[in-house]
């Protein structure tokens, strides 16, 4: 599949430090100017493959509680973002790419749908947004960690004969749900698929200051 590589936006003030530990889901402790500094981490899934002590990160300051705020980190091959709070934005910007959304007129952001608040309405669908930044064996794996939430933003794509997108921020070959983590998902992944859900697995690097959209991605069989 090529890959056309389009600039999607840059990330302005970017510092670089080095991993030290993740005592909670939200929270980890950096290395930056020989100090240990807390950083906030946006991002609710476990990143256990990617935060790994003495790798190096992309931090910018914070406006929040802590003084630092981790964007990307690096694997031996490359820089991935764990920002979950860009998603939007970069999602925006992916329709621009999409023969699906060529003619979208209206876009309306975090709009309520059943019990749950969905991230986009397009032309009155919705669509959901999902970041994945696990693979295993080439293959983009969601979740990272079980999420009942995730499962009843699925449910309510359903029932409302949505759209889902899910932003591949690594290598990846193809996309699947992580039965393994989260079984519930998972078959509500299934389960939409089978019932003629659009799902669709795009590829988003980042080269430590520019994000691009590459691709998308086939869905594996399930």
């Amino acid at each position: 599949m090529n890959d056309i590589r389009q600039k999607i936006i840059e990330i302005p003030n970017l510092m670089k430090g080095i991993f030290f530990s993740h005592p909670n889901r939200f929270v980890a402790e950096i290395k930056y100017k020989s100090q240990i500094e807390t950083a906030h981490v946006h991002d609710p899934g476990r990143l256990k493959e990617l935060l790994i002590k003495d790798v190096e990160i992309l931090f910018t300051h914070s406006n929040g509680k802590l003084k630092y705020y981790i964007k990307a980190v690096k694997t031996k091959e490359e820089w991935v973002l764990i920002d979950t709070a860009l998603h939007s934005k970069i999602a925006q910007e992916v329709f621009k790419f999409l023969p699906e959304f060529s003619n979208v007129k209206e876009i309306r952001k975090e709009v309520k749908i059943g019990n749950s608040r969905i991230d986009f309405l397009l032309d009155g669908v919705p669509l959901e947004v999902k970041g994945v930044t696990l693979v295993k064996e080439g293959n983009a794996l969601f979740p990272d960690a079980p999420t009942e939430r995730g499962a009843r933003h699925v449910k309510e794509i359903i029932e409302h004969n949505g759209i889902l997108l899910f932003l591949v921020f690594r290598k990846a070959k193809s996309f699947a749900p992580n039965w393994e983590m989260d079984s519930r998902f998972s078959n509500r992944l299934s389960e939409a698929r089978k019932k003629g859900i659009r799902i669709i697995a795009v590829r988003i690097s980042f080269d430590g200051k520019i994000v691009y959209y590459n691709n998308k991605i086939p869905l594996s069989n399930f």
